[in-house]
């Protein structure tokens, strides 16, 4: 082997391995970014017949497992989804209070109908009767916080849908831009990742990826968000129901999973049924009582007034604005025959205490507990996607993430085969040196 040959062997092994110093030190400083794939040195023969002999290294992004990948997306997508519903079903459970509160409409009514059966035992107290309307009163606020928590989350989630279609647009518009780069840019390859897997949080999520790095991205149902031609739109109709718009067609149906789907599951599925449910018992137990009520009479009178004990404004109940103003007015009398109420007659108020046992009445329990199960479920739900959103994620990025160990191994590697190449450089400036003082 002549020097010359020697010289050059040495010198290609000198870049080489800087080059691969570079990557494995450029691997190091991202060992805790997010959706960074590893460089790879590939080192390779590079020889010309009787001219050159040496080695080149080229490097290149690793691969990820694509499989697990697209699973941590569907993970991510599930688990973005079961929290948006959780966080709102919580919200809603707080307006019941916490356990020994006992601020929920169930404990309200239960108190309501302790404070008319003490009034049966003494009905001419007006004091008593003002106590058993402000019971009733509080029990039917109980029922409207509830609802008013309700519609509250429903404008939230509302608000939240359209920010995350907001940021699913500039999301798709920042993949299209960089499709245009990423067969030249292995950053450009890590930026795609990272904007992929924010995406797949806010919608489920197909994507295909073509040799050169560029990305398609679509729908479960084919409807199709961005390629390296451009970005379709995606838009919220509020409704109700509310719906997803992706250039200008309905495809709700096709955002199954992410927090977007989460909100409109909110909005068309999850807020509905229990804004029934809860207007449903409030009104259950008025009419009753209402019925009830409607037998009464007054002290001295001969007939009912024929007012509601419970009105409703707007699907909201209330005691009626006159018996709270007027305490002494509330019929509590059940006399037998059409016969005047007596002052200490209070069959009336026993019998709208005894709508405590009606179905009515206990629907009130059944609904807080219903609740209170949805609410727990939803957490329950939330937590196990979470957890195997985590999982998914961890094993896709060890796939192609850093691993550090490997990594400084690596690296004192390629150092010491760095040197090596500097020793056979000097070695061979210390036999020119040589022959020169010969010549």
């Amino acid at each position: 082997m002549s020097l010359t040959v020697a010289l050059n062997l040495a010198v290609s092994g000198l870049f080489a391995n800087q080059t691969a110093i570079a990557a494995a030190s450029e691997n190091i400083a991202n060992v805790n970014t997010p959706n960074f794939s590893r460089r790879e040195a590939r080192f390779e023969t590079d020889a010309i017949p009787g001219q050159f002999a040496g080695v080149d290294v080229g490097i290149v992004r690793a691969a990820a497992d694509r499989f697990l990948q697209n699973a941590a997306f569907g993970a991510a997508a599930d688990a973005a989804a079961s929290d948006a519903i959780a966080r709102a079903l919580s919200a809603i459970e707080a307006s019941l209070g916490a356990p020994g509160d006992n601020i929920s409409f169930a404990n309200r009514l239960d108190e309501a109908f302790a404070a008319l059966t003490a009034l049966g035992a003494n009905p001419s107290s007006t004091v008593a009767k003002a106590g058993a309307l402000a019971a009733l009163q509080e029990a039917f606020d109980a029922f409207a916080r509830t609802s008013e928590a309700i519609t509250e989350e429903g404008g939230a989630a509302l608000g939240r849908l359209n920010q995350d279609v907001a940021r699913a647009n500039a999301l798709a518009d920042e993949i299209f831009r960089l499709n245009q780069s990423v067969s030249q840019s292995a950053g450009a390859a890590d930026l795609i990742d990272q904007r992929l897997t924010e995406l797949s949080a806010l919608l489920s999520i197909e994507v295909e990826r073509g040799a050169d790095g560029r990305v398609s991205v679509s729908l479960p149902n084919g409807a199709l968000l961005v390629n390296s031609a451009g970005a379709n739109t995606l838009a919220v109709t509020a409704g109700p129901p509310a719906a997803i718009m992706l250039a200008g067609s309905d495809v709700t149906a096709g955002a199954v999973s992410g927090s977007i789907a989460g909100h409109v599951a909110l909005l068309n599925i999850d807020l509905p049924q229990l804004s029934a449910l809860v207007e449903t018992t409030a009104r259950g137990v008025a009419d009753r009582l209402n019925a009830v009520y409607a037998g009464n009479v007054a002290t001295g009178a001969t007939a009912p007034s024929g007012a509601p004990l419970i009105v409703e404004t707007a699907g909201v109940f209330a005691v009626n604005s006159a018996l709270l103003a007027d305490p002494a007015s509330f019929a509590i009398a059940r006399p037998a025959g059409g016969a005047p109420g007596g002052a200490n007659d209070g069959a009336g108020a026993i019998l709208l205490a005894d709508v405590a046992a009606t179905t009515e009445a206990r629907a009130a329990a059944s609904a807080v507990a219903d609740i209170g199960a949805r609410a727990l479920n939803a957490e329950r739900a939330a937590e196990t996607d979470g957890l195997l959103s985590a999982e998914l994620s961890s094993r896709a990025a060890a796939s192609a993430g850093v691993n550090l160990d490997e990594e400084l191994s690596n690296l004192i590697l390629y150092q010491r085969a760095y040197s090596a190449n500097a020793r056979v450089i000097a070695a061979v400036d210390e036999l020119w040196r040589s022959l020169l003082q010969i010549v």
